[in-house]
């Protein structure tokens, strides 16, 4: 890569970043977090897995906006979460947990850990306990 292509490239990283610790991440990106220290899931994939899925779990708390996601996306009156699950599939990207080799046995521990997390916890639906992350993490099985 030239130099002038890697400072591009680092100039892009540090406008993206820019933005990190303003905007709320919420379940996917917490649960992502935990997928990746206790099953050791690549970020990139926790979040192809889980975005649909908290998504769905979220939809009732965040209608209007899932609305303008499917609207950007050129599929008005969808659910968000098919919309993005199937850009994903389109990508050849996994979708489901079992597709990064994260089995139903580890939902347990996956959802006491994330419960408590503060990112999750910050989630627009907001995640009461353990049983709240279960529900999310059948949808995304």
């Amino acid at each position: 890569m030239s130099t002038g292509a890697r400072l591009q490239s680092q100039m892009a990283v540090w406008l993206a970043a820019q933005s990190l610790g303003r905007v709320p991440m919420g379940a996917s990106h917490g649960i992502g977090y935990i997928l990746g220290t206790v099953c050791g899931v690549p970020h990139g994939y926790t979040s192809c897995v889980m975005l649909p899925a908290v998504l769905a779990w979220s939809a009732s708390a965040a209608s209007e906006a899932q609305a303008d996601i499917a609207r950007a996306m050129e599929r008005p009156g969808e659910a968000a979460s098919v919309v993005v699950g199937d850009l994903i599939a389109s990508l050849g990207l996994p979708r489901r947990l079992s597709d990064v080799g994260v089995a139903p046995d580890r939902f347990p521990e996956i959802a006491e850990r994330a419960a408590r997390h503060p990112v999750v916890r910050g989630n627009v639906r907001p995640v009461r306990d353990p049983s709240d992350v279960m529900e999310i993490l059948k949808l995304a099985a």
